[in-house]
């Protein structure tokens, strides 16, 4: 899931935005990627103000208290006693303006854009309340969804098992927009307060470790929609077209929950009844369709695979369906279910039986579809894409976006994150499988031209992929940051590891009996990739997720001729002054060209300044840093350095004990020396007394028989002298 058309607005950056919607006029929803990328070069935006009225609840003589106390006694109040007042929304464009745009992300930040809804609240949204001691283990919506006017009604029962001793107050989360009329708990009434995003039951005595309980809740209401666009009522050519996309907060917006992806039920039953003119889309399988009369038709779709409660989606219109089927076996075969609208129907069956191919890929790199006893398939709603279970919601039929939603079911709705911090693990992990499909499907060049514009964006990220910020969707769903260097990432990875350590993996990632259906967080995936390669990776994993930024690597080489003995010298730096990490730990391929052919050698680079000396006969044409770009990276080669000035860096580290590094650059050949001084300017040490070529280098000075104290060291570069401090401790 991916927020869709919120475009970069860096070029207005000093303009407040409440919201921003980007859209081309008059293009269809449905069009070739070569026909979308030529229409990003210019884009229409709207910033606007939303001003929302909730739902008001009016007595004949005196002011309602804000929270609600009743009992199975207390009569709710009657249709007469209570006025909803429709929640409205007024646009006022703030700014209109074209902008010639050229989209450095190309395909892959379009798809970012057109994956996701464009509804982005500005409000954060309130995070779960519900209590930790229930562990829910089953939830039943029975919903009820009428438009002229939009209404829901539901009945939901949310079953579990206490996990703590006396336990008595059950907290469960749903916005006050939805008004709650009665709470029965194991089929007997029960006091309850209602506040603003959750509601409180006393229980009748307090429950103890491993005992069960049963909660079914009566409530009605207009949803609000918060986050992405929890929940909404839109219309296509006058037809009502409801659809919900909960992720991150919203799924208690429509519906009382346990709203965390850390508790997932062991399986739901979705109901839907609503005019018998229209199709929902949901999860499981669809068991029965009862046909009520007066025009009313009741939907039963039933998960029996353990889900999060914002992967429960409803997607509800005159949908029109097909199927595909996806054999994985000479004598099995899972349907791959469609519902689409009318006007689209054509394009979605040009498009979407692409998903079986799909399913066979990914299936082959992560394990069988996880979710084969029932389904998968599409709903269409408007937006981009959100990876409801076995039935995602799709807004656009872009091959990108439809692998990227796909993918979910393995990383995001089979395994989900635990936290809403460790979001990388679903979308990073998304966004990355999305081009292991293209290059299984189109080959190595498709991979790279899904991935450069992947690692450009990740090299604007600011913040930590472990650590988002949660409290909005608009921040959390960041896409340089999470779907854009985690899927960065993992391209890291994979070359750290090679290829075979890499997939297997994933592969066991995937299949780990205790993630499974289940829940991770980062250390779980740093431990699977360390138990299958064998390796300590933490440094991998603190720099690349619990850390910032990227590294710059400065280099420069220089080649020693002495025939059979002849050294290379590969000098490099990473600037001073990061704080996390210091400097980036990572192994960096070298090519090295010469005029009969090229080499590559692989070097570990664990220091802020390095050099590396390998026998190497021919003479160099030139050296080249990540020639294939593994590495998120700036790359400053000593060709670019080197003209510029002559420079003595800070040693490193400093103060020290046993020993330092040196680092210098010169920019025309000379005789150099570099001499070691105490305070009394006595010599210390000649660390460098010869003729050297321009280039940057790197010296070690151990400290043998030194004592504590101030030092002096000085460049000395033809008629140039630069000096600097450095401390010994003992």
């Amino acid at each position: 899931m991916n927020p869709n058309n919120i475009k970069s607005l860096d070029t207005i950056s000093k303009i407040e935005i409440c919201h921003c919607e980007a859209f081309f006029a008059e293009v269809p929803l449905f069009e070739s990627r070569t026909e979308r990328n030529l229409k990003n070069g210019t884009i229409l935006f709207f910033h606007y103000i939303k001003i929302s009225c909730l739902p008001v609840r009016q007595a004949s003589s005196s002011r309602r208290p804000s929270t609600s106390l009743r009992t199975a006694s207390t009569p709710s109040r009657s249709d007469n006693d209570c006025v909803f007042f429709k929640p409205f929304l007024v646009n006022f464009i703030f700014i209109a303006t074209i902008v010639g745009l050229h989209i450095a992300f190309g395909q892959t930040r379009s798809n970012f854009e057109f994956e996701k809804n464009a509804f982005v609240e500005r409000h954060a949204k309130v995070q779960s309340l519900a209590s930790n001691w229930f562990d829910v283990t089953y939830y039943k919506l029975d919903l009820n969804i009428a438009s002229q006017p939009n209404y829901l009604t539901g009945k939901v029962t949310v079953a579990g098992t206490c996990r703590q001793n006396n336990s008595q107050l059950l907290t469960l989360d749903l916005s006050n927009t939805m008004r709650v009329d009665l709470v029965l708990v194991n089929g007997a009434s029960n006091v309850f307060v209602q506040r603003s995003s959750s509601f409180e039951i006393t229980l009748a005595q307090p429950y103890q470790s491993g005992e069960v309980l049963s909660v079914t809740i009566f409530y009605q209401g207009t949803p609000a929609s918060s986050g992405l666009g929890s929940f909404t009522f839109n219309t296509h050519n006058g037809v009502p077209w409801i659809y919900s996309l909960s992720e991150p907060y919203g799924a208690s917006d429509w519906w009382p929950c346990k709203n965390s992806p850390s508790d997932k039920a062991d399986s739901a039953d979705i109901i839907i009844t609503c005019d018998s003119i229209y199709k929902v889309g949901s999860q499981g399988k669809l068991v029965s369709v009862i046909n009520n009369g007066s025009g009313k038709s009741t939907m039963h779709w039933k998960e029996r695979y353990p889900i999060a409660s914002y992967l429960i989606s409803i997607a509800l219109t005159n949908y029109v369906q097909f199927s595909n089927w996806f054999k994985y076996s000479p004598t099995d075969s899972m349907e791959v279910l469609n519902y689409v609208l009318p006007e689209h129907l054509s394009a979605a069956q040009q498009s979407l039986p692409k998903v079986i191919d799909m399913l066979s890929i990914f299936s082959d790199a992560f394990g069988l579809y996880p979710f084969i006893n029932e389904k998968y398939g599409h709903s269409e709603f408007t937006g981009g894409g959100m990876e409801h279970q076995t039935m995602t919601s799709l807004g656009t039929f872009n091959e990108d976006v439809v692998a990227h939603e796909l993918a979910h079911q393995w990383f995001g709705d089979m395994i989900t994150c635990r936290t809403w911090s460790d979001l990388w693990l679903n979308e990073g992990f998304a966004e990355y499988s999305t081009g292991i499909y293209r290059e299984r499907k189109y080959g190595t060049a498709s991979y790279w031209d899904y991935m450069n514009p992947i690692l450009q964006g990740a090299a604007s990220a600011a913040g930590i992929v472990g650590l988002p910020d949660t409290t909005s969707a608009q921040k959390l769903f960041n896409f340089s940051l999470i779907y854009a260097k985690g899927a960065s990432v993992l391209h890291m990875l994979r070359h750290v590891l090679g290829d075979s350590v890499f997939f297997q993996a994933i592969r066991s990632y995937a299949n780990d009996p205790q993630l499974k259906y289940s829940t991770a967080v980062t250390n779980d995936f740093q431990k699977i990739c360390e138990s299958v390669s064998g390796r300590n990776l933490d440094y991998f994993f603190q720099e690349w997720i619990y850390g910032e930024n990227t590294p710059t690597y400065q280099y420069s080489w220089s080649w020693n001729d002495a025939g059979d003995s002849s050294l290379l010298s590969i000098h490099l730096k990473q600037p001073a002054g990061r704080a996390n990490p210091v400097f980036f730990t990572m192994p960096l391929d070298f090519r090295i060209k010469t005029a009969e052919n090229d080499t590559t050698v692989t070097l570990f680079n664990n220091a802020l300044m390095q050099t590396f000396t390998i026998p190497f006969r021919m003479k160099p044409i030139s050296v080249q840093l990540d020639p294939d770009n593994w590495v998120l990276k700036k790359v400053i080669s000593g060709e670019d350095i080197l003209p510029t000035e002559y420079r003595l860096e800070q040693n490193y580290p400093n103060p020290f004990n046993s020993g330092t590094k040196i680092l210098y650059l010169i920019p025309k050949r000379e005789n150099v020396t570099l001499t070691i001084y105490d305070l009394l300017g006595r010599n210390i040490a000649a660390l460098v007394n010869a003729r050297q070529d321009a280039g940057m280098y790197e010296v070690q000075w151990t400290t043998q028989n030194v004592s504590s104290g101030v030092y002096f060291y000085r460049l000395t570069a033809g008629d140039v002298q630069i000096q600097k401090k450095m401390i010994v401790i003992r």
